[in-house]
């Protein structure tokens, strides 16, 4: 018997069961790409994989080469851009990626790799070797970091490093103790990060800069509070530095300082040919263009005191710095931080509560006007800011002597400073 279609019974029933056959393929097709966990693209745009994992469970892969298998067949070999808690995040990295693709077979992976190779190029800039130490001491403290891919460092990553990084203290009586990154230590991971990462962008190697996504104007404040907080040493308390500098390692440095002015990172950097002892002065400075390559005259009372490190470093240790710290039979010149550190340790031996190594500097400010230097004078050699039509005494003859005449007036005999 026909039906209207003109096929008999056993014809409809074959025609649906093919029917049914065929959507039946169709709907497991679609169940098998559903629950594979890979969504496919374009030719050459990756894909997302569906992990294991329950914390970044989606997996971005873009192709990297093809190759032919053992039966002759051509496949694709993919390699992982980075793993992402949703799909819709790993969909964004593929299409970053496939806006600006970064060199997947670079050796670069690691934030250990990103330093070697952006510092070596980096060290060639600088003009001194204590400002080398001064980098690789921050980077010192970014150890947390160190085996991390730099895709996948974000800015908290970078900012665990500067609260919680530390280094292990190797010597003294805080040996195998943890010391953390000061306000300025942290504030010196940040730039080398900016750095660090604006070189991994330039060659394709991020696709952004963590270390740019945040800024430190925080820190930046509560430094200048704490500067703000400094107060000078008194005249008791120098005397007290005067009858123990011979007694106290790394005491006379303290004293230089007071009576030099100069900053603590210049205090490190001063250099053997910039110590010019028959002339009686240094040159020295850094951080503004009034400050850099200044001259100040040598104190009669800490004459003696730069002579003694003069001939340490150049008779015994055969160093380019004037300051360094004895290793046996060796040396290493100081950093900011190894500076920092000894500065603490003469402060807590002698029981001065509160001082921190911008404090000297502080303090010859504060008692070169309680002695009544001239301004001008206070702002050459401390390398203030001068007025445009102030001539500039540096590095003339009338000039240092009108400095030594100036500096030779701080004294602490007329008592404490209140």
């Amino acid at each position: 018997m026909n039906n209207v279609n003109g096929l008999n019974n056993i014809q409809l029933r074959s025609y649906k069961r093919a029917d049914y056959i065929i959507e039946k393929k169709s709907e497991n097709a679609v169940q098998r790409k559903k629950t594979s966990g890979v969504r496919r693209r374009g030719n050459g745009r990756g894909t997302v994989e569906r992990t294991a994992s329950k914390i970044n469970p989606y997996k971005a892969k873009v192709p990297i080469e093809v190759y032919i298998d053992k039966k002759g067949k051509p496949q694709v070999r993919y390699k992982s851009i980075g793993s992402f808690p949703t799909r819709g995040l790993a969909d964004d990295a593929l299409a970053e990626y496939s806006r600006t693709p970064y060199d997947l077979s670079s050796k670069i992976t690691t934030f250990q790799d990103l330093y070697k190779a952006w510092s070596e190029e980096y060290f060639e800039t600088l003009s001194s070797e204590s400002s080398v130490r001064t980098v690789m001491s921050a980077y010192a403290y970014c150890s947390g970091l160190y085996h991390m891919k730099i895709r996948k460092i974000g800015s908290g990553h970078i900012k665990d490093a500067m609260n919680h990084g530390y280094v292990i203290e190797t010597r003294g009586k805080n040996k195998g103790k943890r010391r953390y990154a000061s306000l300025n230590t942290q504030e010196r991971i940040k730039s080398m990060c900016n750095m660090m990462f604006d070189y991994a962008l330039e060659r394709n190697l991020v696709l952004t800069n963590p270390a740019r996504a945040f800024k430190i104007d925080r820190l930046r404040k509560e430094i200048e509070m704490n500067a703000k907080k400094k107060k000078p040493f008194k005249a008791s308390e120098v005397a007290l530095l005067w009858d123990s500098y011979k007694m106290i390692p790394f005491a006379d440095i303290v004293l230089i300082g007071i009576y030099t002015g100069f900053r603590p990172q210049e205090l490190v950097l001063i250099k053997i040919e910039n110590v010019f002892l028959d002339q009686g002065y240094i040159i020295g400075g850094m951080k503004t263009s009034n400050g850099i390559n200044r001259m100040v005259p040598i104190h009669p009372r800490i004459k003696e005191l730069v002579e003694a490190r003069y001939h340490q470093a150049t008779e015994q240790f055969h160093s380019d710095y004037l300051f360094n710290i004895p290793q046996g039979r060796s040396y290493k010149p100081f950093t900011y931080d190894t500076y920092d550190a000894r500065f603490h340790k003469v402060m807590d031996t002698l029981n001065l509560v509160g001082f921190t190594p911008h404090c000297t500097r502080h303090t010859f400010a504060t008692q070169a006007e309680l002695c009544g230097l001239r301004e001008r004078a206070i702002k050459l050699i401390m390398g203030h800011s001068l007025k445009a039509d102030v001539t500039d005494y540096r590095y003339k003859h009338t000039g240092y002597s009108y400095l030594y005449e100036e500096i030779s007036k701080i004294s602490f005999e007329k008592g404490d400073i209140e």
